[in-house]
């Protein structure tokens, strides 16, 4: 008899091609894991760098502008003379009211400031926002905006000053009739005041009441004229328009600016993600707004300021202070105003997390000279951020 026609495979040769086929799926599964790990760590790695690189780049504008005055210096802060915040006495904390308790975002003769969520007592402005990272700095800037019309001219009205703008339209003003703060210069001095916009069409004024909050009415650089007190325009209405050059005999032109107010932080986000935050003026409101996100997954940032310790000041960089070294000691308005005077350049340094995991072990970073631990084993990739920023308006006494 002829042997039967094999109909299939032996028990051992299917155990065989299991064993097979259980081999090449673990190589794939292993493959595929790889894979997976490695565009997670990719995704999370361009994200902390593009979160890093628009963080940076977007506190190193705003710092640069630290002492901007148009084409003038910032030493003239030093001087009351050369700079006059109609908002409040020099030499007094300025008046509270219209969102901004204690008016501490007002103080434009002090550009730039900074404490420690946590371990400083924080401005009263900053006192209310909840989700503060604490062992975090805050930094405060006070600054001309760098877009300006032209001033024409300046008249008088009892208490209110109207001053003939060049472009009524530029896309820095406020809308018609709404009320922010202005700051006016013309190279050898500025000051800041209160005014609304009254039009956009050629011929709008800057109108300015000297008794409407928040000006102050009195003008706080010039204790008495004749027999009576200054009144708020002194200084701008007749002087301001008719400054001369160091150089030369012909006046100066002014221009108008707006006085902006940031302080960034950093403070939880509705996820649960602490993350760079701004606080700033209302587009045409001299109120504060609410906090704006800026740069997700910033877990927290230090900063350390250069400071001249010249006396007088010489304009270079003696050495690198916290900020609770610089106010120590200073008890009064003034006192810290001359504090943060001498700073020159600021260091910055930011821990940025990658939104999600990416397979990333937790482990302590330094920040500056300073530790940060992560509170949560989440995988997400961490990398600091370090820059210093020179505030060319102070340097050199530029």
């Amino acid at each position: 008899m002829r042997p039967k026609a094999q109909a299939g495979v032996s028990l051992i040769e299917l155990m065989i091609a299991i064993v097979i086929a259980g081999l090449i799926s673990l190589g794939l599964v292993q493959i595929f894991g790889a894979s997976s790990a490695t565009s997670q760590m990719t995704e999370g790695l361009s994200r902390v760098q593009e979160s890093g690189r628009f963080a940076t780049q977007y506190l190193q504008r705003q710092l640069r502008m630290v002492g901007f005055m148009g084409c003038g210096a910032d030493t003239g802060r030093t001087v009351q003379e050369s700079f006059v915040n109609h908002l409040a006495q020099y030499d007094a904390a300025v008046p509270g009211g219209n969102n901004v308790p204690g008016g501490n975002a007002y103080r434009f003769q002090r550009p730039i400031e900074a404490f420690t969520q946590g371990s400083m007592t924080a401005t009263a402005e900053l006192a209310t926002i909840t989700g503060l990272v604490d062992g975090s700095d805050v930094l405060i800037v006070r600054v001309f905006t760098e877009e300006s019309t032209p001033v024409v001219s300046v008249s008088k009205a009892t208490d209110t000053l109207n001053i003939l703008v060049g472009d009524p339209d530029a896309p820095f003003l406020p809308e018609p009739n709404k009320r922010v703060l202005f700051g006016l210069e013309n190279c050898r001095s500025a000051d800041v005041f209160a005014g609304l916009l009254n039009g956009n069409a050629p011929g709008s004024l800057v109108i300015a009441d000297g008794r409407a909050s928040p000006n102050v009415y009195l003008d706080p650089s010039v204790s008495a004229c004749g027999t009576a007190p200054c009144p708020w325009d002194f200084r701008i209405s007749n002087a301001f328009l008719n400054a001369k050059p160091l150089v030369g005999d012909s006046s100066l032109n002014a221009e108008v600016h707006r006085a902006e107010y940031y302080a960034f932080f950093v403070r939880t986000n509705p996820n649960g993600i602490p993350s760079l935050h701004m606080l700033r003026f209302e587009r045409d409101s001299f109120a504060l707004g609410g906090p704006e996100e800026l740069v997700e997954g910033v877990e927290n940032m230090q900063l350390r300021f250069g400071i001249d310790t010249n006396t007088p000041p010489d304009g270079r960089v003696d050495v690198y202070q916290t900020a609770a070294d610089i106010v120590g000691g200073a008890a009064t308005p003034l006192a810290l105003d001359a504090a943060w005077s001498r700073v020159l350049s600021v260091r910055i340094g930011m821990l940025i997390r990658s939104p999600d995991r990416a397979g990333a072990p937790d482990r302590t970073h330094t920040i500056l000279d300073t530790s940060v631990t992560p509170s949560a084993n989440d995988g997400a990739i961490r990398e600091v951020y370090e820059t210093t920023v020179a505030l060319r308006n102070r340097l050199f006494k530029s």
